[in-house]
């Protein structure tokens, strides 16, 4: 009789399981399709175009970027290099360390050249870059690049060649979705996860 109750309660556990395993594997079923649908939405967010006025903050947004960049890449070591003397070819035995009271006078005379080192803005001699100006100036002519922009026809930001049903959400508010959805994504590889660790367990 125990042998019975025992084989009953094996069976009855099998039977769980199974269920159990099905379950788990249906789960899994939706929430890929939920990864699916999210991936779908965040591409299409990715891709969609801008409203104009989002896309004028977009470009005064690159320009800003562009101009710190510049400054970081440019401006700050040319001043550093007047700085340590790496700017003077007639120094080196001083190179990295401070300018002495000595150079920053020869410097003022004349003595070390025609000032060469004070080239820090533009530091390739034979070009110019935009970036030296919106690195330098960028709060003073924003104002004037965005009354430019404002000026101009949708047509020229390239709005005649697409239709409405391509212009998706605005900058912020898509910043946020997209944000949101990726999070979204992760609970779910996460819970997919571990569902597929319970089931290897179950096998």
């Amino acid at each position: 009789m125990e042998n019975g109750n025992q084989f009953d309660d094996a069976v009855s556990a099998l039977e769980n399981i199974k269920i159990l395993k099905q379950t788990l594997k249906s789960e899994n079923e939706a929430i890929e399709l939920e990864i699916t649908k999210a991936k779908e939405e965040l591409a299409w967010l990715q891709t969609a175009y801008l409203p104009l006025q989002d896309l004028k903050d977009g470009i005064i947004e690159i320009l800003a970027v562009g101009a710190e960049s510049y400054e970081m890449a440019s401006i700050r070591p040319g001043i550093s290099g007047l700085a340590v003397n790496s700017a003077w070819t007639s120094k080196h035995e001083q190179f990295g360390s401070p300018l002495r009271y000595e150079t920053l006078q020869d410097a003022l005379s004349g003595k070390l050249g025609d000032y060469p080192a004070c080239q820090i803005f533009t530091p390739q001699k034979a070009q110019f870059d935009d970036r030296v100006l919106l690195s330098l100036l960028f709060k003073t002519i924003e104002p004037t690049l965005r009354e430019i922009m404002e000026r101009m026809t949708p047509e020229e930001f390239g709005y005649g060649v697409i239709a409405p049903s391509e212009i998706g959400p605005g900058l912020k508010e898509r910043r946020g979705m997209i944000q949101a959805i990726k999070e979204n994504i992760q609970e779910l590889e996460l819970k997919k996860g571990a569902n597929v660790q319970k089931l290897t367990a179950l096998s």
